[in-house]
């Protein structure tokens, strides 16, 4: 497992899960090897509530393991699908499972099968009732293997399979195969985490029809204060698929709304464009005089959220007002909100409205991922358009910073030109930058990183900007800004994409030097260049031969002989000079002590 998906997995551990286990029976050890221990301890658990769906409390407390064990670290028995799981988990980043661990593994699991408790710890004894009578009344028993390493060692599988197939064991319970829950699985649901819980209800639709082809889709008029009393009990997780939560009072939607409310809230349905759902599954039951009665799962409003939240808005201020003649136009469409077709709709249907290209990055589920990364570090991350950017707050990420930040790790140098030219193709989905900005296999804890380094260089430069006793120097440090990040963010890039959050005290220290530094070679060169800075730092020629000397003396590579063989290598067509940049880069000085 990647080391930061391994600290992500322990975050999650830690937080979610050790709390809830039982009590370590030996309290003797090292406070740091008991800590070890309930976080391994605690991977057990997070397999079983993710393999049975079992909540995380009841997964921990089916935890057996301790210091002293016979190679079962959990037991739980799932009643309706009359199945017993075994567990065996194994907590290391890179280790395989090996023959030993499964000889253990082995062991117990034939004990427990003939109900042979002797030998077993404490939290074996205390639950032997229960347990023998699910070894009695279960029709499957199911071993488990949950690993973080490279995988099931051959001598281990021997071992395994050598249990399944004991026929002296007489055992025909045992299910066949090992539920080998591996480093890539648990990847999975660490991203799969932290999302918002689906939506399952029943709504009554008025003068509703529907088809069945090419998708079944119903249609209707919802009372408005329907809509409103989903937005209070369900919050931001009724939209959880649009690409914009709301986007506050200050817009002409907001303003228009009210008004409409205000003064004659039986005209809202024709002076508004409705709201569109998808659903999972759509069920009608029953139809009555007051409509018909829709069983709806895994709803998402993916048009309409500033309609209903601005209504929501409105009649929480005016609680007294009477909109009960309100109704909006409803379309319900059954598909799934992650799939090809329900992005194509949500991309399309918000179009009626005024949107950015960068609203559309909700679409992306890249985003939505990051955002889950992030939350097991207490960081909310906002990539949908709304009121809820980050503003400041040291522990909300908004997509422009993060995009700003991401570009300061980029080798093209022409992200300094974009961030003051053209900053909104950085968000679009569409475009190379994008892409590169926003790749696979970025992880939150890299781009936390990387944000919490551009937030510093930002802030001084703001500094910098404003103390300044020149009217060129105070331009020169404010449209400068982002060469300066380029240029210093490469030296804490083996940081940035280590296996650990940077510590924002020790980030101030240790690039308080190196900044002050960079910020007057910087200003000393800029100064050569006869052009006012906001021209010069929008302007691609200008600024690739501008950074290429700042970074090189920076660097301390003036005296390196490669840099000049480099410069005559640029080849025909290159924008800018791709070889030499790769490796101004690669010689950046690095600054350790971050984390």
């Amino acid at each position: 497992m990647d080391d930061q998906y391994f600290v992500l997995l322990e975050t999650a551990l830690d937080s979610e899960f050790v709390p809830f286990l039982p009590p370590l029976l030996d309290t003797t050890k090292p406070a740091e090897e008991q800590r070890r221990k309930n976080r391994s301890r605690a991977f057990s658990a997070f397999a079983l509530h993710n393999i049975c769906g079992v909540s995380k409390v009841d997964a921990a407390k089916s935890v057996v393991d301790d210091f002293d064990d016979y190679g079962i670290d959990a037991i739980y028995y799932d009643a309706p699908k009359e199945t017993l799981y075994l567990v065996q988990a194994k907590l290391k980043a890179s280790e395989q499972f090996s023959q030993d661990e499964a000889l253990a593994f082995c062991q117990g699991a034939r004990k427990l099968v003939r109900v042979d408790f002797s030998g077993f710890n404490r939290n074996v004894e205390t639950r032997v009732t229960e347990i023998e009578d699910a070894v009695e009344n279960c029709s499957h028993i199911q071993l488990v293997v949950a690993h973080t390493g490279s995988g099931i060692s051959h001598h281990a599988q021997g071992a395994l399979a050598e249990l399944l197939s004991d026929e002296e064991l007489g055992e025909e319970r045992l299910v066949g195969t090992i539920v080998e829950y591996d480093a890539v699985r648990t990847i999975a649901d660490l991203q799969g985490g932290k999302g918002s819980e689906k939506i399952n209800l029943d709504l009554t639709v008025h003068k509703c029809s529907g088809v069945q082809e090419p998708r079944v889709t119903y249609f209707g008029l919802i009372k408005l204060e329907t809509l409103i009393n989903l937005h209070n009990k369900y919050g931001n997780a009724l939209y959880e698929r649009n690409i914009r939560t709301f986007l506050g009072h200050k817009k002409d939607v907001y303003t228009s709304i009210q008004k409409t409310l205000a003064a004659s809230p039986q005209d809202f349905l024709y002076l508004n464009n409705g709201v569109t759902m998808l659903c999972d599954s759509i069920e009608p039951k029953s139809q009555k005089k007051a409509g018909k009665r829709l069983k709806l799962r895994g709803l998402s409003v993916i048009n309409g959220a500033q309609t209903i939240a601005s209504s929501a808005s409105y009649l929480e201020n005016h609680k007294l007002s009477d909109i009960s003649s309100a109704r909006v136009s409803l379309t319900i469409i059954k598909a799934d909100s992650d799939g090809a077709f329900g992005k194509s709709v949500t991309r399309a249907r918000n179009h009626q409205n005024p949107v950015q290209l960068s609203d559309f990055a909700a679409l992306d589920d890249g985003q939505e991922r990051l955002r889950r990364e992030l939350a097991y570090f207490s960081i909310h991350y906002a990539y949908k358009a709304g009121v809820a950017d980050a503003g400041g707050d040291l522990s909300r990420i908004g997509i422009d910073e993060a995009a700003q930040a991401l570009a300061m790790l980029m080798d093209d140098p022409r992200y300094i030109v974009w961030l003051k030219k053209e900053p909104a193709i950085l968000l679009d989905t569409t475009s190379i930058q994008y892409k590169a900005l926003f790749p696979s296999g970025l992880t939150g804890m890299k781009l936390a990183n990387a944000v919490r380094v551009n937030r510093y260089i930002q802030k001084r430069m703001g500094n910098e900007s404003g103390q300044a006793a020149g009217k060129l120097d105070r331009l020169i440090y404010k449209h400068g800004n982002y060469a300066v990040a380029w240029i210093l963010a490469k030296r804490v890039s083996s940081v940035i994409a280590s296996a650990a959050l940077i510590d924002e005290k020790k980030l101030t220290t240790e690039l308080s030097s190196p900044f002050d530094k960079l910020r007057q070679i910087h200003l000393e060169k800029t100064k050569l260049v006869k052009r006012g800075p906001l021209a010069l730092f929008r302007n691609q020629g200008d600024v690739i031969p501008l950074v290429q000397g700042i970074a090189i003396e920076h660097y301390n590579l003036k005296d390196d002989e490669v840099i000049g063989h480099k410069i005559k290598q640029q080849k025909s067509g290159q924008p800018y000079p791709e070889d030499l940049f790769a490796y101004l880069v690669s010689k950046a000085p690095q600054i350790g002590n971050l984390a």
